[in-house]
């Protein structure tokens, strides 16, 4: 990997850290500039969701998140009843993940280096040019201020963005008036579930732990949320209003950190500016219900890396850089629009919004109405616009949507071995998944793409309505699905996504 970086990524949060070892991992030299001297240890997110572990899992790093966090399939109300189950879901990871973002972050660090991406701590950028040609960034680092060039700069430096400032990319929308309460505590007697939530009169609290000892607790105190931001959180406050809202306080004591925060709803008029990309906080912020702050970054990195990194290595089609855009800030806006709703639903401190969330708590006690919040919840409904099939039909069902990960089966003699779908994702490619007999799919992608697309012959184990082949994204999304009859669709569909073959197809 060349020393001169390709890509320069500003802020070493999850999204930076998660872009970078995308890049890496592809070949592209990176660095991240970070104007922290060290990471954070504290964590202001707390849980991987399970589509984001399913991203990691493509690229082979999710057992190592879970082997540093706790898995839980559902917590408990304050009366007992089961909230937020997560195991009925098509996943291999039906739970959330608690972990400390400062534990996800030492991760995706770990991944990053580990790919040949470099990480520089304490250094501020205080300018930025761009041309048709690259980017160049003024730094201030610990040996004074330089020039950094690369061909494209991506801001992840999150809310308060130097990256999006620079580019004069306006960030529109409002901040909040009411705060909340986020601390990390010890507890003496500790819920059974440990995942405890209750809401009531005076407002909501929620404990969740993170295996060490510690619980990360949320208050949200109809009676405190008019306190200045900048008041300082009290640890007889964080009991009081407990013993309010809970009956207990679990004997919480010895905070590792409190902190009261106000939340913004925002999001950048636009994700690239020539040269200049940006991703999670520094394009979208919202308040942190369900925890889908951290989910939207890393999967923004995901999206966005294997794109950045054709275009670098010169065979992306000239629409792909562009489709980030067009994929993701939809996603985003949707984000905060359901998450504005739900703020409101949460603080609003009427009667008829006590009675509407008294409803909704025993609505919530419903499967099907359970199963379908959970699945959005956690990324697992998303669905990328398909693109549309050349001969006019509709695409099929699958595209745009990810395919879970499945046990391989051999199909016929010729078929190799099984394993799982997504152990065939290490090196960010496409994959096409072949069930035709004979490999007839799978030898249109090899003739002209070979180097882009691995072809992978077997039988998805427990789908037996899947097409024939199923082309999928590096970000594990179904670009195009079909059969052995529609290799002119195939071929339309590679070159859209993997841009003009290496030589001129034979026909198949």
């Amino acid at each position: 990997m060349s020393s001169s970086p390709s890509v320069l990524v500003v802020g070493a949060g999850p999204t930076g850290l998660a872009l970078a070892a995308e890049l890496a991992t592809a070949g592209i030299a990176c660095r991240v500039l970070d104007k922290r001297p060290n990471a954070s240890p504290h964590s202001r997110a707390f849980g991987l969701l399970p589509r984001t572990l399913e991203l990691l899992a493509l690229r082979g790093r999710a057992d190592a998140f879970v082997a540093q966090g706790l898995p839980w399939a559902h917590a408990a109300l304050g009366d007992g009843k089961r909230w937020l189950d997560y195991r009925g879901i098509d996943s291999a990871f039906p739970y959330m993940l608690v972990i400390p973002q400062s534990r996800t972050e030492e991760q995706l660090a770990s991944w990053a280096l580990e790919s040949g991406a470099r990480i520089e701590r304490g250094t501020t950028v205080t300018g930025l040019r761009q041309d048709g040609h690259g980017v160049e960034l003024e730094v201030v680092g610990p040996d004074g201020t330089r020039i950094e060039s690369a061909d494209y700069v991506v801001g992840c430096d999150g809310v308060h963005s130097t990256v999006r400032t620079l580019a004069g990319i306006p960030f529109q929308g409002s901040s909040y008036d009411s705060s909340l309460i986020v601390a990390d505590v010890r507890l003496d007697s500790p819920p059974d579930p440990p995942v405890h939530a209750r809401t009531g009169r005076r407002g909501m609290v929620v404990f969740f732990p993170f295996g060490d000892g510690t619980y990360r607790l949320i208050a949200l105190d109809h009676e405190r949320m008019g306190a200045p931001v900048d008041e300082p959180v009290t640890l007889e406050e964080l009991r009081e209003s407990c013993r309010a809202i809970l009956g207990t306080d679990f004997g919480l004591h010895d905070p590792l950190w409190m902190s009261r925060f106000r939340s913004d709803q925002r999001l950048s008029d636009r994700y690239r500016l020539g040269r200049v990309l940006l991703a999670g906080d520094a394009a979208h912020t919202h308040i942190p219900s369900g925890g889908q702050g951290l989910q939207t970054g890393i999967q923004d990195a995901m999206n966005l890396g294997w794109k950045l990194a054709a275009q670098l290595s010169g065979w992306a089609p000239d629409h792909l850089l562009d489709s980030y855009q067009r994929e993701r800030r939809p996603i985003a806006r949707a984000t905060l629009r359901r998450t504005d709703l739900v703020y409101k639903f949460e603080v609003s401190n009427s009667p008829g919004a006590r009675v509407l969330r008294g409803l909704t708590t025993r609505l919530m006690g419903l499967p099907p109405l359970q199963n379908s919040v959970i699945e959005q919840l956690s990324g697992l409904t998303l669905r990328y616009p398909p693109l549309s099939r050349p001969e006019g039909s509709a695409p099929h069902k699958l595209v745009g949507r990810r395919l879970a990960d499945a046990e391989l089966r051999p199909r016929d003699a010729a078929a190799e071995a099984g394993g799982r779908l997504y152990e065939h994702f290490r090196q960010a490619g496409f994959v096409l998944l072949d069930q035709s007999h004979g490999g007839f799919c799978g030898q249109a992608a090899l003739d002209g793409w070979a180097r882009r697309v691995t072809v992978v012959r077997g039988a998805y184990e427990g789908r037996t309505e899947l097409p024939e082949a199923v082309l999928l994204r590096p970000d594990g999304y179904v670009a195009w699905a079909g059969h052995a009859g529609e290799t002119p669709s195939l071929r339309a569909a590679l070159r859209h996504w993997c841009g003009a073959p290496s030589r001129v197809p034979s026909r198949v």
